[in-house]
């Protein structure tokens, strides 16, 4: 499978959300107060949650690429069907690792306001801290269907612009208010990156989108320089290191879509992509649980290994034995369904 008009294999794509994956799975469980045994360490991953701007600066291209000559209805099918299986795993593994760590226990009303990804809007609690980047997933897919539903998602100098303007007013002075109903302002700028190099990638550097990339970079550095406190005990330099690698990524996803870097195709690199989602649903509380409860019988180095291994054997058995064989099935009994 190839990208529109390039020879760039998806497969690269994978391999970089993978790797994401785990520097956010590093930082959660390196990164932590107490852990004296990765004090070096955690001064590389303690930048692991840079990881979720590159999921979303990815989640815009894949979404503009899979949005392209779909039908509102297939649009949210295919995403209905790629988001919805393996988070219902999810849920349903971090319940049952609490269940027998006896560690949390949430309510059925707490467990179907999960199950919709909704419950945010209801003020109901995460069973795990890691979904609110689904739910900004969600209403960036939300938007997107609309777009598609009003017919005018190929205009997108238009929505791209409003959404660029809308997003650096809202960094200045918090107006409009309502935005964060209906999309992440404070990630907006790594979703219109992502976008932005998908039409750099289908069209080349007309001018358009150069300004959309520019701007999104600006707004992106801004973000990244504020939010690095809100992580961890971020000092000037951290800040500024932490703008730093998101334009790294800027660079790495340029030269992904312009061709400059070219990967052969291996089945590792397609399984290590698939497993990418499963293993981010259940590292956070589940992983934590698990380290917390045998970290005092075994050396820190140790069970965050073993810990880290097993999430990634989970995530396979998820990837492998669930979503391989449930995902085409189920899409295709919903377009029947449905259309």
């Amino acid at each position: 499978m190839y990208f529109e008009g390039s020879k760039l294999r998806i497969v690269a794509l994978d391999l970089v959300r993978f790797i994401a994956a785990m520097a956010v799975v590093l930082y959660h469980y390196t990164a932590r107060e107490g852990f004296t045994s990765f004090e070096t360490l955690a001064e590389v991953t303690k930048f692991g949650y840079l990881g979720v701007p590159l999921f979303f600066m990815i989640s815009g291209y894949v979404i503009a690429l899979s949005a392209k000559n779909r039908t509102p209805t297939e649009f949210a099918i295919s995403r209905f069907v790629r988001l919805y299986p393996a988070y219902w795993c999810g849920i349903l593994f971090t319940i049952s690792v609490g269940a027998i760590y006896g560690t949390y226990s949430p309510s059925i009303d707490v467990i179907l306001a999960n199950a919709t990804m909704l419950n945010d809007y209801f003020n109901i609690e995460n069973i795990d801290g890691v979904y609110w980047t689904l739910q900004a997933e969600l209403k960036f897919y939300g938007c997107v269907f609309l777009l598609l539903l009003t017919g005018i998602f190929d205009k997108h100098k238009i929505w791209l612009s409003i959404w660029l303007a809308l997003t650096t007013v809202f960094l200045i002075i918090e107006q409009p208010f309502f935005m964060s109903w209906f999309i992440s302002p404070y990630y907006s700028p790594f979703f219109i990156s992502g976008i932005a190099f998908y039409f750099i990638h289908r069209e080349g550097n007309n001018r358009f989108n150069l300004v959309i990339l520019f701007g999104s970079l600006i707004l992106s550095s801004v973000v990244a320089f504020n939010q690095a406190s809100s992580f961890f005990s971020a000092s000037w330099d951290d800040k500024l290191v932490a703008v730093f690698i998101i334009w790294g990524f800027f660079i790495l996803f340029y030269a992904l879509v312009r061709g400059k870097i070219n990967l052969k195709q291996r089945k590792i690199y397609l399984v290590l992509g698939g497993m990418t989602y499963p293993l981010y649903l259940i590292h956070g509380f589940a992983g934590r649980t698990i380290i917390d409860n045998y970290r005092f019988a075994y050396s820190d180095v140790f069970i965050v290994s073993m810990t880290v291994l097993f999430m990634l054997s989970i995530a396979w058995l998820i990837h492998v034995a669930f979503e391989q064989k449930v995902a085409t099935p189920f899409k295709v009994f919903l377009m029947a369904k449905l259309n």
